[in-house]
């Protein structure tokens, strides 16, 4: 799989970050409350838009 930056977001002091614009298009309509899921795979990281589920 080929490698693709599409944004970059730099870190605050208090270790957050912006979604870029292009990053909220592509994970669909993004507002206040929603929950951005962080995965990782193959030691890589990957986001998702999403829900947490209890079990």
């Amino acid at each position: 799989m080929k490698e693709e930056r599409i944004a970059q977001s730099k870190v605050t002091r208090r270790n957050q970050i912006t979604i870029p614009k292009r990053v909220q298009d592509k994970l669909g309509k993004i507002k206040e409350g929603d929950y951005i899921l962080f995965f990782e795979e193959s030691n890589r990281i990957w986001i998702r838009k999403g829900e947490i589920v209890e079990t």
